[in-house]
C-alpha cells in the first residue's frame, strides 16, 4: 500500500529541467517549482510506475513525475501545438525517452489498452471540460490497473461560493453559464472578444460529481490528511478536501475489480 499523503518525506530538487525551462520558456520555471512542491507528497505513486498524464500540455507535469521516479509517462492532449512544443522542449532534457506525448481528437475515447498504467493525473485539466464530464472520468477509470490509483489536482473546487481559477470573483462558479460569463465581461475579469468561456475553468468541479461516474465496488478512497481539518471531516465520513479551494482526490481502483 502506498505510505499516507500525510508522513512522505520531502526530496532534494533537481536544476536541470528548470534550466532547461528556462531557454524555452522563464515562465515555466516558475510553474515547474510549484508544481513540483505540488507533486512531492505524490511520488509514491509515480515512482517505478507507468503513468498516463490526461491533458498533459507541453508536458512538464510528466516531466516532474520522471524527477520523482516514474519509470514511463505518457501524456495526452487534444491540442498539437502543445504536443509538438513540448516533445521538443522535452528532447532538449534527456527525458524524451521516458516521455511520449500524443495529440488526440477526444479525450473520451482514447487508443489505449484498459487496465494499462499503474498511476493517471489529472492536473489542472479537469475544470477546462465543460460539464457533464462523466464521460471523461470514466474513460480515465477504464484505464486504471487494478490496485492503481486516479489522481485529480488543481481542479477548483465548485462546491466554494468563489470562482478561485477564472474571474475570482464571488458566487460567479454558481451561476448559470451566460449569467457568469456577462460578469465575467463586465467587470473586465474576462475579454469579450474571447471565445473559449465554456473551456476557461470558470465553474471547477465537485467531489461527489467526479465520482459518480465510478462503480463504488471498483473504488477505494484514500483520504488526504495533511491537517486537522481534513482529519476531522474524514472521521465524519466526509470528503477530506471538501472545503479546500484546490482539493485533492486520489481513487484507487480495487484489485478485484472487474469490467
Amino acid at each position: 500500500m502506498p505510505t499516507p499523503l500525510s508522513a512522505v518525506a520531502p526530496s532534494t530538487p533537481t536544476p536541470a529541467l528548470a534550466e532547461v525551462l528556462a531557454k524555452y520558456s522563464p515562465a515555466y520555471v516558475e510553474r515547474y517549482h510549484t508544481m513540483r512542491q505540488t507533486f512531492l507528497p505524490l511520488a509514491c505513486y509515480f515512482k517505478g510506475r507507468q503513468v498516463l498524464d490526461f491533458g498533459c500540455g507541453k508536458g512538464l507535469s510528466a516531466a516532474v513525475m520522471v524527477e520523482l521516479g516514474a519509470t514511463h509517462v505518457t501524456g495526452v492532449d487534444v491540442f498539437e501545438e502543445n504536443v509538438h512544443g513540448g516533445t521538443e522542449a522535452l528532447s532538449a532534457t534527456g527525458y524524451g525517452e521516458r516521455i511520449e506525448l500524443h495529440c488526440v481528437e477526444d479525450t473520451r475515447r482514447l487508443p489505449l489498452q484498459s487496465d494499462g498504467f499503474e498511476a493517471i493525473v489529472c492536473n489542472a485539466v479537469l475544470e477546462h471540460i465543460p460539464q457533464p464530464r462523466d464521460a471523461y472520468i470514466r474513460e480515465v477509470w477504464r484505464l486504471v490497473k487494478p490496485g492503481g490509483v486516479a489522481i485529480i489536482n488543481e481542479t477548483p473546487n465548485k462546491y466554494l461560493p468563489m470562482d478561485f481559477h477564472t474571474l475570482h470573483l464571488p458566487l460567479t462558479n454558481w451561476l448559470p453559464s451566460r449569467v457568469a460569463h456577462r460578469i465575467g465581461v463586465v467587470t473586465g475579469r474576462f475579454r469579450a472578444s474571447r471565445t473559449n468561456w465554456e473551456y476557461s475553468g470558470w465553474r471547477g468541479a465537485g467531489h461527489y460529481e467526479l465520482l459518480r461516474a465510478i462503480p463504488k465496488h471498483e473504488r477505494r478512497i484514500i483520504p488526504e490528511l495533511a491537517n486537522a481539518r481534513h482529519r476531522v471531516l474524514n472521521r465524519l465520513g466526509l470528503p477530506s478536501g471538501l472545503f479546500d479551494p484546490y482539493p485533492l482526490l486520489i481513487v484507487e481502483k480495487r484489485c478485484d475489480a472487474a469490467h
